[in-house]
């Protein structure tokens, strides 16, 4: 009884440590994290994460702030309507009637609002394009979208 008493005290207090262990661990990459977050985000531009490997003059970043927010003042009524579509499509194929000819039709509409959030995001980003160097421009093209960066993620934890 006293040896297994022992013992079990031994496992607990190791698997504190442990614990404890990675814990610190952890608390050691919050710098690091914050200062990688830092370097990629420049204040006030949330989400511009390629301004800082482009290299950017003032100018061209208070161009490219300019051209963005054209873009997302173009893009909020259709993001809208394809916010209101996706409820309609929830509340269509959730009652007692499904009508499959309704849910067809509204998938059509937003494959349509998709599509014009597309070319908007095409517009600008040749609008963006349209300001950088040489050089610029050669980064510009070989930085990922952000949906083929977070599918290539994704596809690395399920690996």
């Amino acid at each position: 009884m006293r040896k297994t008493l022992v013992s079990s005290f031994i496992i607990l207090l190791a698997l504190t440590f442990t614990a404890e262990a990675q814990r610190a661990n952890r608390g050691d990459r919050g710098p690091q994290m914050k200062e990688r977050i830092a370097q990629n985000h420049m204040p006030g531009e949330r989400g511009h994460r390629f301004m800082p490997a482009l290299d950017l003059s003032d100018e061209q970043k208070d161009q490219i702030k300019e051209i963005m927010l054209e873009g997302k003042k173009e893009a909020i009524p259709f993001q809208n309507q394809l916010g209101e579509k996706k409820a309609r499509m929830k509340t269509l194929s959730s009652g007692d009637t499904y009508d499959v000819e309704a849910l067809n039709g509204l998938a059509d509409e937003m494959a349509e609002l998709h599509a014009s959030l597309k070319k908007i995001q095409i517009e600008k980003r040749g609008e963006i394009r349209a300001l950088l160097t040489e050089d610029q421009k050669v980064i510009f093209d070989s930085m990922p979208d952000r949906k083929e960066k977070g599918k290539r993620k994704i596809g690395r934890r399920n690996r």
